[in-house]
Order: structure tokens, then sequence, then C-alpha cells
């Protein structure tokens, strides 16, 4: 005889609720990590009103970073007096400097001419030792050590393959894409860079890198081609991933991880003056196309390698023509106003409308490093400002107005 079949029972409605706390709880601690560094918790609030000042110049606390140290010789910029211009001209009207500095919270301005620091201010708490966080003008400098390595032969040529570098790359929708493209930002990856959704895909890869442990070169890997699109190299589309894809291109190229390549290859010759750090994931790769931190004065070097050309102390450290290639592509859909509606692009560099010998590096919420190659100015900016797309143009004037304003008694 069949027994009968007992009816299941619920354990009582107090002892559920008490187990669902406990999860809930230990979800939450999973969560908070407290006492523990780089915790999701903090990673959440990276952009929170009251603490994103902060943030930006100690982003290490945020996430994991490994070190750049000084040159082994700094070369320290030489000091001459400097008056900035009291105004810029912006949509039919001259307005303050000054003001625009604190409306748009900016956080450091440093100014060079001929090599030679005419102004350098900082504000709200920060001093000349302060490391900013660079977001995207990080990309500018991969893009300078991709430059090097073509120069040094370890990239053969802008026209080779990803997968030709790295394998694992095989069989992926980046297998095809050419250094030049990823350059460009025209890899015809399907990717949103939408940085004010939780959900978009630039976020996505910030949460399978720190959230759920996943390697940065692994996250960025299964992104499909975009549909419908057409070949690589035939529209501009601004994602991230293209440098991260970029950088991994040059680990395997030169067989060193980027940092140590920064190491070696920009920050020595340079005269780097001060400690500076890469924000990595939990392998310690770099997060290539964001997170570089740095002084002004440090940032500055790169922005002055750029205005002479790719030479230092007498010595070519990029190819003859990189810096026009870099800052000068004949591409229409790369001009300003196709590409986006207030610049255009280059090779990881950005270029103002009807410029003059005139590009920057750019990094969301304002980070700029401004070259003015004709009148031998470079300026470097760093800045909290939340409404930094909006500013874009009025940035853009600013910028414009200090290298062409700027006094010398």
């Amino acid at each position: 005889m069949t027994p009968p079949v007992q009816p299941l029972i619920k354990p009582p409605l107090r002892r559920r609720l008490f187990i669902a706390g406990v999860l809930a709880l230990a979800a939450l601690l999973v969560f908070l990590r407290p006492g523990v560094e780089h915790s999701p918790w903090t990673m959440f609030r990276l952009f929170h009103a009251d603490v994103r000042v902060e943030n930006f110049r100690q982003m290490e606390r945020v996430f994991p970073a490994r070190e750049l140290r000084p040159a082994t010789a700094p070369q320290p910029f030489p000091q001459r007096k400097g008056v900035l211009p009291s105004t810029y001209a912006f949509k039919g009207e001259q307005r303050h400097i000054g003001d625009f500095l604190t409306r748009t919270q900016t956080t450091g301005l440093l100014v060079l001419k001929d090599g030679a620091v005419v102004h350098e201010e900082y504000r709200l708490g920060a001093d000349a030792t302060s490391r900013f966080t660079s977001w995207s003008v990080a990309k500018s400098v991969v893009a300078t050590l991709v430059g090097i390595a073509v120069k040094e032969g370890s990239i053969r040529s802008l026209d080779d393959t990803v997968a030709s570098y790295v394998p694992d790359y095989a069989g992926s929708a980046w297998a095809s894409v050419r250094v030049r493209d990823l350059l460009r930002m025209a890899s015809g990856i399907e990717f949103s860079e939408v940085y004010g959704a939780q959900f978009s895909d630039i976020q996505r890869v910030f949460h399978k890198t720190y959230l759920l442990g996943q390697p940065i070169d692994a996250a960025v890997r299964d992104y499909p081609a975009a549909a419908g699109e057409q070949p690589p190299g035939s529209r501009f589309h601004y994602i991230s991933i293209d440098t991260q894809v970029l950088a991994n291109v040059l680990r395997h190229a030169t067989g060193e991880s980027l940092i140590d390549y920064a190491q070696t290859r920009l920050w020595q010759p340079l005269g780097m003056q001060d400690t500076a750090l890469w924000n990595v994931d939990g392998e310690g790769t770099a997060m290539a196309f964001c997170c570089l931190n740095a002084t002004l004065r440090d940032y500055a070097r790169l922005g002055q390698l750029y205005l002479q050309d790719g030479n230092w102390n007498g010595q070519p450290l990029l190819p003859a023509d990189w810096v026009r290639e870099s800052t000068r592509r004949p591409e229409p859909w790369l001009a300003a106003g196709t590409a986006t509606a207030e610049r255009g692009y280059g090779y990881h560099w950005w270029v103002p409308p009807a410029a003059a010998g005139e590009f920057f590096a750019n990094g969301i919420w304002g980070q700029v490093v401004w070259v003015d190659q004709p009148r031998g100015v470079v300026i470097v900016r760093t800045a909290v400002d939340p409404a930094f797309e909006p500013h874009t143009a009025e940035m853009i004037a600013a910028m414009r107005g200090i290298a062409r304003g700027l006094v010398l008694p």
C-alpha cells in the first residue's frame, strides 16, 4: 500500500522572517564591507556631491591602484610671472575667467608658456601635491604609449588587427579591428557610453570588474559588433573599451604591463616630479581608459611633449609625424560638427572647431590638457563639474581665451 503523501509543512512565519532578515543583513554586509578598503559602497558613492571632490584626488580610496614612481632625475619647470586675461568671448559676450572657474567647480589650473609655469592655482582644498584623477585624459596617455611602441617597432603597423597581437580575442568581434580603428574610436563595437544610466554598458564594465571580480580585459572581450554597422574604421563612436583593448594590444606587443611601460617610456624621460597612481582591477591590470591620477605639473608634461611635436630634451620620443597624425585627421567623420557637435577627434585627442594648431585631452567632469602649439601654451585644468557636457563649448572658449590673452610682463 502506498503511504499517504505528507503535506509540505512551512516553517512558522516568525522563523521565515528571521531567516530573510539574516540573509538581507548578510547581503548588506557584503555590499558595505565595513572596515575593508574599496568596498562596493564606496564605489557606489563615488560621484555623490558630499564626497566627490575628495574622491577625485584620492581615487586609491575608491579603487585599488599601482604606483608610477617619480623620475630618478625630475625636471621641474622653470617659473615665470604671467597674467591671465580677465575675460573670454562666448556666445557674443565677454565672460569672466574667475566666474567660469568657480561655476564649473575647478579644482586646479596650471598654465605653461614656452615651457615655464606662468600661472598655477588650486581650489576646493587642493594644493600642488594633490593627485587629480584624469578620467579620459588617460586615453591620451595610452595613445602616446602606442606611438612610442610604433617608434620602437613593437607595434609593427597601425593597420595590424587586434587578433594579430591578442590571440585570446580571436573569434570575437574585436578580432578584425585595426589598431588605427581603436585610436580613432571607430571599432564598430556595440556599446553604450552613458555614465548617468546605472546599467549602461560602461557602468556594467565597472560592475563586472569590481563587484563580480572579473578581470577588466575579460569584461570587455565579448561585446558584439553593432547590428547593421559598417566595417570598423567607418564611423566615429566614442566608447571607452576601445582604449582598454588598445592597452591590451600594447601589453602583448611590448611584453610589459601598461604601467611598467609608462614608467620607463614616459615617467622617466619626461622627468615626472611626483608619484602617480593608476587604478587597477583585481589582477593588477590598469583600467586604461580612465584612471590615471597625477599632479597638474606632471599632466602638463604630456601637453608639453605634444607641443614640442613629440620631442623632449632634443630627443624624439614619438614618431616624427605622430602629433600631426593624432591631431589633424583628414576623415570627414572625425571633424568637429560631425564627430560631435563641439569638437572633432584624432588619435585619442580632441580637436576644437576651426583649430589653428590647438588640440586637447579631455575627461568627464571637466579634466583638460589643452595645447596651443602656435602660442607655445599648455593649460591643465581639473574639475568636479557635474554639468561638464553642456559646458564643453564654453570650456573650449575659456581655454582659447586664456591661451590667446595671456600676458607676460
